[in-house]
């Protein structure tokens, strides 16, 4: 017995090594706090699952218990985006696996998940619908991305395209079940509220809302009915377009304007929702408008015979924050980077989606809320060289220019800014007055089109 016992002690000790080599050698993708670990093409992924597994079993609460299944889920989801970025599709697909198999544990811990205090069972329940909610974002996100990437490069044959799209779309529907899973226990809560206090349904949705706004699950469920919104709204605007240059006479464009009818009366339905703060069945009623839309849409281009790639990439800053929209052909990404550094985010959108700094900047559109827009300019001289940072409209960049001569500063930020050479050195000019420096401060506010005067 003795020597069996030292033998399992060496083993988990040897594999602890290797599996935390793994783990310290695993790609840098995170989400949150959470990292690929050990991925499906090593021998070790087995025991790493099989952890995780342990873990999930020693933990005993229900809504515990489907917090550690979320979080092994998006453990997964990363392993699934570092097997597709390899080309290791088998491998891929077992992570995929994995993921599934996490989400029905979740499913289950929503089911058995009881407290004896009405409202903390619904607090409880709103915290998970909240993580949920972020957890389908991120599975979005990723098959956004790794589509997008797949379009652009075209490395891969039908058949691994086929099987990613599979596997894809079955995890996105995995987490579609947890939250429809999560929808039924906030009836059945409602129920118990209902019966415990005696308040009407009316009652009972104003504090559903109220905890919705105290854990943040509102103002995600906002931004996404806005942004579902939004994106129906320049799909039924194609939809218009592409009806401009077809021929009235032509068969199936009657088929195309009855599915325009149809989401246009969705769409209308789900601002009115939103504008009742519903934003759950707003975000419902927008998709199924740009599906619709999106249907006519394919009617009229083959009507055209349109073949051209569809690039689209919106960045819009607000609040120090870019929020970014990338259309490849039928496929989208969108997401937020936390700077509003133009050479940033185009660097991070490239490494998104496979397409080159040139690609990006031909396709790029840049649109910045009214209180973003001011304007800095700054010029640092040293040892003839001029160390230049701008800040227009909210987007930031930094470049070089290879001299101290100031009327050659003044003229290369003229033409990489797009502004006059008469405001630049208008500003310069009052800066240079005041701080008799090498160091070139330029900084004026230009919000709803007026200047600092003098």
């Amino acid at each position: 017995m003795k020597p069996l016992l030292i033998s399992l002690v060496m083993f988990l000790a040897l594999t602890g090594v290797a599996l935390a080599h793994e783990v310290a050698t695993a790609s840098a993708d995170q989400i949150g706090n959470v990292r690929a670990g050990v991925t499906p093409d090593s021998f070790l992924y087995r025991l790493d699952a099989a952890i995780d597994n342990i873990r999930y079993l020693l933990t005993f609460d229900s809504a515990a218990k489907a917090k550690v299944g979320l979080e092994i889920a998006r453990e997964r989801l990363l392993e699934v985006k570092e097997m597709i970025a390899k080309n290791k599709i088998e491998a891929a697909q077992k992570a995929q696996k994995e993921h599934a198999k996490t989400l029905e544990k979740v499913k289950s811990s929503i089911t058995t998940l009881s407290r004896d205090n009405s409202t903390r069972e619904l607090t409880e329940t709103l915290e998970l619908e909240k993580e949920i909610e972020e957890h389908e974002e991120e599975v979005n996100t990723i098959s956004g991305e790794l589509r997008i990437k797949i379009e652009v490069k075209g490395k891969i044959t039908p058949e691994q395209q086929a099987l990613i799209d599979s596997f894809l779309n079955l995890m996105q529907n995995k987490t579609s079940e947890a939250k429809v899973k999560i929808e039924n226990k906030k009836d059945e809560v409602k129920a118990k509220i209902k019966i415990e206090t005696g308040k009407s349904d009316e009652e009972i949705e104003d504090d559903i809302k109220n905890l919705e706004r105290k854990t943040g699950l509102l103002d995600i469920k906002q931004t996404k009915a806005k942004e579902q919104i939004d994106d129906s709204l320049e799909e039924i605007a194609k939809v218009h377009s592409l009806l401009l240059q077809v021929n009235e006479t032509q068969i199936n464009i009657t088929a195309a304007k009855i599915l325009l009818s149809r989401a246009e009366d969705h769409l209308s339905r789900a601002q009115t929702t939103f504008n009742e703060a519903k934003f759950g069945e707003a975000f419902g009623l927008a998709n199924s408008a740009e599906r619709l839309a999106k249907s006519a849409e394919e009617i009229l281009e083959r009507l055209l015979k349109v073949k051209e790639v569809k690039r689209e990439i919106e960045v819009e800053v607000e609040g120090g924050v870019a929020k970014i929209k990338v259309g490849i052909n039928d496929f989208k990404l969108r997401y937020r980077l936390n700077t509003t550094n133009k050479d940033e985010i185009v660097s991070d959108i490239a490494a998104k989606t496979g397409l080159s700094i040139e690609e990006i900047n031909s396709a790029l559109e840049f649109k910045v809320k009214e209180a973003e827009k001011e304007t800095e300019l700054e010029a640092a001289v040293e040892e003839g060289i001029a160390k230049i940072k701008t800040k227009i409209g909210g987007i930031e960049t930094k470049f070089v220019i290879p001299t101290e001569n100031r009327s050659e500063i003044i003229s290369k930020i003229a033409q990489r800014t797009g502004l006059e050479q008469a405001k630049v050195e208008e500003i310069l000019k009052i800066e240079i007055e005041k701080s008799k420096s090498s160091k070139l401060g330029i900084s004026s506010s230009e919000k709803s089109g007026e200047s600092e005067k003098d």
